[in-house]
């Protein structure tokens, strides 16, 4: 900000400073939202007792550090008598100027004590919470936190299945959904350790067995009223210009079919759109089968079976020219409707529309994953128990039920309520349903003017976590109707410092005609909320789109190509940045990149475990603790660092599938039959590989495996010096794998790795 003054919403920016009254910001992108969280802290700083009467939340560790450093940054450069020239940092300034007295005042001594500055993602808040209630949580003493919760999950699942021997009540229930899944045990454990890995989101609904939620009328009725609420949107997505002769064409077209299962056969007394009802459904799935063929796509060939026969297929004169003119008048119909992608997509989502009821058989197999979600959860708590683990999701629900109810908060809260006067939230838009309930129950008890306040901020048009029940919905709600018995102010920030006005304005054009025209809470629809640039425009389009409707990802990737080609030639010194929806989708375009010889660096894009490197480490250490995994022993002969050729390899072990490779190794009449390549390469690998045999119950696991690797020449055969920082990566993964010198569980190991990405070109 050059000059403050001139800023459109300096007036909003100013406001949301008062320490007296509770917010709710709208704050898009760029508009300088962490900027104004930190002039918030930092102006709060000079009103409290205590810097911890200050709590601040954020939802990932970086932004928590980074706040932090803007607030001591912000409080070191108050220590100085001279203001910064910029209007945004003199306002900052001055803010810690007071907090900074404040801090001589009561001794606080913050720069040298940053630990007293309470900012914290969830999951920290919910680990203290805990700590200080310990009975309350129900935990005891805490146990540890692991961020890597799927060993647990697993045990957990293999628990329940396990209980199908057990002759409790719930044996039937496990027994159903086997049979369910074909016996597929394997299935069915990966399928409850999933499950469990979201019990925060599914626990609530059916951990009491009598909730009116389960009742088969009461889910019925919500399917119901799904599809109901999906026929009304359907029929505002039909073009008004096309009703009359849709209804008409529809209309002829059933009349002309015979076979009665059809679905067109609806349609034969339709003299008006269908309605929502569940009953006008069969219309809809009617006119959906006049207009779309199976796969969804607008029709474009009309036959008898559609209810428009061919008009050699009658000899009257009347009928065939009658057969001609309607099949003209739905060949033009559908012509018309060909832009009308939105009515199409619509008309492909009623055919997806659940059946209004259950059958028997699904009914059951419900009931069954009810008492089966029930078991495997109790399972869990007995493996964190036994464990003394715990995952995320259990650390927010001990918290929630450490501070209580609101109408019924527990010693814990009330002691928070005196201890906390102020609650900033970042990110609210992407707040799930436990950590709502956190903030309910940390400003359960709160009253207007009673010197607390609570500041939530975030970007409704950015919440992208819907999947792990962050729900849009809660801002809007919090909006109007506040959090708990905290009323909030509502404010709109519009200024975005971030991209030059060229962008700005072409995002202002475009996303109205994206978003929804009205904010919606029941449907969780939010509307496009314009901004203003601070930038001015530079020179050229700020904007240039590339239409590729058709699927053909060759012809994006050499388009994508030369883009970058272009970009390089007009700016030598400049970046650009490639974007995709998924990993995959970029297989083409780097092939593309490489024929091209237009050097990239790919972040987190290549999986770990795809790089040899790292494949060469994972089956050496398969090989090394199991002797009988005769894939790993091939793959480690196979490798640059020994070399052995195919031909050598079936010579050594072809014909012997039973024992061990390092046995077939020993046995001097094989060696002797190997090439005189293969027996020279071997003189020099197997004495290293025996004498690690030998060693193995010595060592630990990282400094076995890499001890073996450097002893064979493993980095003398790789490609670069990223691949020596893979390699490095594998051996810290060892290290947490490391179990007293047991073997290491190679499920682990694998899952592990399919989480870790290789490192970009180092050079």
């Amino acid at each position: 900000m050059n000059n403050a003054i001139n800023i459109a919403d300096q007036k909003e920016r100013l406001r949301a400073l008062d320490p007296a009254t509770s917010f709710i910001v709208q704050a898009p992108a760029g508009s300088g939202k962490t900027g104004l969280l930190t002039q918030r802290y930092i102006m709060l700083l000079a009103g409290v007792d205590a810097p911890e009467e200050i709590v601040a939340i954020t939802f990932t560790r970086k932004a928590a550090a980074e706040m932090r450093d803007r607030i001591l940054q912000a409080l070191e450069q108050a220590n100085s008598n001279q203001p910064p020239d910029e209007a945004h940092e003199k306002h900052t300034w001055e803010l810690a100027r007071k907090a900074i007295a404040r801090d001589r005042e009561k001794g606080w001594q913050l720069l040298n004590n940053p630990g007293r500055l309470r900012i914290q993602t969830i999951d920290s808040l919910c680990t203290s919470l805990s700590r200080q209630m310990p009975v309350l949580s129900q935990f005891g003493s805490v146990p540890a936190i692991t961020d890597d919760a799927e060993a647990l999950y697993l045990e957990a699942a293999r628990n329940t299945i396990a209980d199908l021997e057990s002759n409790e009540q719930w044996s039937d229930s496990i027994s159903h959904l086997i049979q369910h899944l074909d016996s597929r045990l394997v299935t069915l454990q990966g399928l409850i350790s999933t499950m469990l890995a979201k019990r925060d989101q599914w626990l609530r609904h059916v951990a009491n067995p009598a909730n009116p939620g389960l009742i088969r009328h009461h889910l019925e009725q919500a399917i119901v009223r799904i599809i109901e609420e999906a026929l009304s949107d359907l029929s505002t997505h039909v073009p008004k210009a096309c009703e009359a002769e849709l209804l008409a064409l529809a209309r002829f077209a059933a009349g002309n079919i015979a076979e009665p299962d059809s679905l067109i056969v609806a349609c034969r007394d339709l003299k008006n759109l269908p309605g929502f009802s569940l009953e006008d459904r069969w219309q809809w799935e009617g006119l959906a089968e006049l207009l779309l063929t199976a796969d969804g796509n607008w029709r474009k060939r009309l036959t008898k079976k559609e209810g428009f026969p061919a008009p050699s297929t009658t000899k009257d004169k009347e009928e065939k020219a009658l057969y001609t003119e309607m099949k003209q008048r739905m060949s033009e119909l559908l012509e018309s409707l060909h832009d009308s992608d939105d009515f199409r997509a619509k008309l492909v989502q009623l055919r997806m529309l659940p059946s209004y009821q259950y059958k028997e058989e699904e009914w059951e197999t419900l009931q069954a994953l009810f008492k089966l979600l029930r078991l495997a959860a109790a399972h869990l708590e007995i493996v964190f128990s036994e464990r003394g683990q715990v995952d995320f999701p259990a650390l927010a629900q001990a918290a929630i039920r450490a501070l209580g109810e609101p109408d019924a908060p527990t010693d814990l809260a009330l002691a928070l309520d005196y201890r906390i006067r102020h609650l900033l939230v970042d990110e609210f838009q992407d707040t799930a349903v436990n950590q709502y309930k956190l903030i309910e129950g940390l400003t359960a008890g709160w009253q207007p003017d009673d010197g607390h306040t609570l500041f939530v901020v975030g970007d409704p048009m950015q919440s992208i976590y819907r999947f792990r029940e962050a729900e849009v919905s809660r801002f809007l709600d919090a909006r109007l109707n506040g959090i708990g018995q905290v009323s909030l102010e509502f404010l709109r920030l519009s200024v975005n410092f971030r991209s030059q006005q060229g962008i700005v304005d072409w995002v202002n054009e475009k996303f109205p005609l994206i978003l929804p025209q009205e904010d919606d809470i029941a449907s969780a629809a939010v509307s496009y909320a314009a901004s203003e640039s601070f930038h001015t425009p530079l020179q050229g389009a700020a904007a240039i789109f590339y239409p590729s409707v058709e699927k053909d990802y060759a012809a994006e990737a050499s388009k994508v190509v030369s883009i970058v080609k272009q970009a390089k030639a007009e700016h030598p010194e400049g970046k650009t940045a490639i974007l995709v929806r998924g990993r995959t989708h970029l297989v083409d375009i780097v092939a593309q990149l490489q024929q091209a010889n237009i050097g990239f660096q790919a972040v987190e894009i290549e999986r770990l475990q795809h790089r040899q490197v790292v494949q060469d480490l994972s089956a050496l250490t398969r090989a090394l603790y199991y002797r009988h995994d005769r894939i790993a022993w091939l793959s480690i002969l196979r490798a640059p660092y020994c070399g052995l050729t195919l031909n050598d390899l079936n010579i050594l072990a072809g014909d012997d599938k039973y024992q061990t490779i390092i046995t077939l190794l020993q046995q001097q009449e094989r060696i002797d039959r190997l090439s005189e390549d293969g027996r020279c390469r071997l003189e020099r690998v197997l004495p290293i590989l025996e004498a690690a045999l030998t060693a193995q119950s010595r060592c630990q696991l990282r400094t076995y495996v890499e001890g073996t690797w450097i002893a064979l020449g493993g980095p003398a055969c790789v490609t670069d010096e990223t691949d020596l920082e893979d390699a490095e990566v594998y051996f810290q993964l060892l290290e947490t794998l490391d179990d007293a010198g047991d073997a290491p569980d190679s499920y682990a190991l694998n899952k592990k790795l399919e989480k870790l990405f290789a490192l970009p070109d180092v050079e």
